[in-house]
């Protein structure tokens, strides 16, 4: 049943809008969904990684599967006023709810960011959130998201990975 189980919450995940651009005032019928957040980050994580080095698949699978907590607990941001603590234990006990070991492991080992896997997909979701930001920037100039990119030089080390930053944001618009 854990295959079903996590088929359905991939499935919610396409109903859950992503918390942070609503907070920032992007109207609500252009907010990406969580899904649509996820599948890109696994699309960076299929194609940006260098793959002679890293396990591509278990990094995909890991892209995949880190907001898979969301449908039971939202999409928490700082502002939702919920420790960092108490979120990583409420996401490890919904992605626990869906019976899978290997979700549960993958899914810890990215929240533990400790093997180069973990550490590469966690800085391809904020390069997912920065592309995201300066998409909605283009499309929404008289919103601040300035917050949303501040800082991603110090988070992203990798160097393609700050290359594809790099270049979305000279990119034209779309």
């Amino acid at each position: 049943m854990s295959k079903m189980d996590i088929l359905a919450a991939a499935g919610k995940l396409k109903r859950v809008k992503r918390q942070g651009w609503l907070d920032a005032g992007i109207p609500a019928s252009d907010v990406e969904s969580v899904a649509d957040h996820s599948f890109r980050t696994a699309c960076i994580a299929a194609f940006m990684a260098p793959a002679d080095s890293l396990d591509v698949l278990k990094m995909v699978k890991m892209a995949l599967i880190h907001d898979l907590a969301e449908p039971v607990i939202g999409d928490l941001t700082p502002r939702s006023g919920v420790p960092k603590k108490k979120k990583a234990l409420m996401e490890e006990e919904a992605i626990r709810r869906l019976d899978s070991r290997e979700a549960l492991s993958l899914w810890k080992e990215y929240d533990a960011g400790r093997t180069q896997e973990a550490r590469l997909v966690r800085e391809m979701d904020i390069v997912e959130r920065v592309m995201q930001a300066l998409d909605y920037g283009r499309r929404h100039p008289d919103k601040d998201l300035a917050h949303f990119w501040n800082g991603w030089k110090k988070l992203i080390r990798t160097p393609q990975l700050r290359v594809l930053i790099e270049k979305s944001v000279s990119a034209p618009t779309q």
